[in-house]
């Protein structure tokens, strides 16, 4: 393929994600379907015009290299040690919330596998998902080398299943749990406003993002070299855990966790991701398989439902409860909002912290997951 065309694909790939992070907060079409569906689907529509067809090795090396860079990003804000020192129900329901998705993605495989395609590796993807969010699934899904349809259809399964359950959580979940479940009483864990996230993301020239960026190509490059050393190849699902492992130990120093921008850094990533996977699928396949991936999914989500009964049995209060839950099944970037409708700024820090320990658990456990159910 020409060099002019494959520097014009991978501008689109870089620079539609580009528009619409400046977009969001401009345009409430843009915040109300969200860039991560706007990403699949610019991608969808653009591999569908006649005479446009994507460079594969472009797709492929953009694909393992968004997440691949994307991962430590999204770690180095986090204070995993502090989190350990969080009052003992948020850690609790949080650690609650965890088992529960990974019984429930066994159980459904159990269930349901034999019917599903790539059951095992769904099973895992998931198993990500609910544990720290839509970055734990890409990364399983490029350990596993899952293609591109099945990772879209999960995906697709997700916004549909995932906004039924945030809308859930935004409107009637605190009036009807909080019937069953204690109130919450408050202990002073902190200043943080709703909607600011306790993660560090403060502000300066977006160039020095480039020291976190040239931190994660370097962690990249040692978990390359380990895996090749030990394995003598350069395999992917020991690259990503090795990644995960160095930016967890990374976490541990002050100046790391301070570096400026580099979540929303990973975030971008992301959606270059997305984007790219959008580009590779088939939407034959997509339709034939969807409503079948969709009931897998939604099985596995029932998972908040064992959750809460466990939560229930441990006395766990309502206000945590639904924190714990939002961090699990959404990440960090839906702990602020959620706490402005629980009223209750406490649990900001703590709802956050957690979604970074699950954006740190996730990798390990999405993987560990879908190798045991499909080896």
């Amino acid at each position: 393929m020409p060099i002019a065309l494959l520097a014009a694909q991978a501008l689109f790939l870089f620079g539609v994600p580009a528009v619409l992070v400046w977009a969001e907060p401009r345009l409430r079409v843009v915040e109300t379907l969200s860039p991560v569906v706007l990403c699949y689907m610019s991608g969808i529509v653009a591999a569908q015009i006649p005479g446009v067809v994507f460079d594969a090795r472009l797709a492929g090396g953009i694909v393992a290299a968004s997440v691949l860079v994307a991962v430590p990003l999204l770690l180095f804000p986090a204070d995993l040690r502090r989190w350990l020192r969080l009052a003992r129900p948020t850690v609790l329901s949080f650690v609650l919330a965890v088992i529960c998705v990974c019984i429930s993605s066994a159980l459904v495989f159990a269930l349901l596998g034999a019917r599903v395609p790539a059951a095992a590796d769904i099973s895992g993807m998931l198993t990500g998902l609910y544990t720290g969010g839509t970055p734990n699934m890409n990364a399983v899904a490029l350990a596993r080398q899952v293609d591109s349809e099945t990772f879209i259809l999960v995906n697709g399964a997700d916004v549909v299943l995932g906004s039924v359950f945030l809308l859930f959580l935004m409107t009637v979940a605190k009036p009807l749990l909080a019937r069953v479940f204690p109130a919450f009483v408050p202990v002073g864990t902190g200043p943080a406003e709703p909607g600011e996230p306790a993660i560090d993301q403060r502000g300066g020239p977006w160039y020095r993002a480039g020291l976190a960026v040239l931190l994660s190509l370097g962690l990249c490059a040692a978990a390359a070299g380990l895996s090749w050393l030990l394995l003598g190849r350069l395999a992917e699902a020991m690259i990503i855990l090795s990644i995960t492992s160095l930016a967890i130990v990374c976490t541990l120093s002050p100046n790391v966790r301070g570096l400026p921008h580099s979540y929303e850094t990973g975030q971008y990533l992301l959606l270059v991701f997305c984007i790219t996977i959008g580009t590779q699928a088939d939407i034959g396949h997509m339709l034939q398989a969807g409503s079948l991936v969709l009931l897998y999914c939604g099985c596995v989500l029932l998972a908040v439902a064992l959750h809460w009964l466990t939560a229930r049995l441990f006395n766990i209060d309502v206000d945590t409860l639904i924190i714990t839950s939002t961090a699990a099944y959404f990440g960090p970037p839906f702990v602020g909002p959620i706490a402005k409708v629980l009223g209750n700024r406490e649990v900001v820090v703590s709802g956050m912290t957690a979604g970074a320990v699950g954006l740190a658990l996730g990798n390990y456990l999405g993987f560990a997951v879908a190798s045991l159910l499909g080896g």
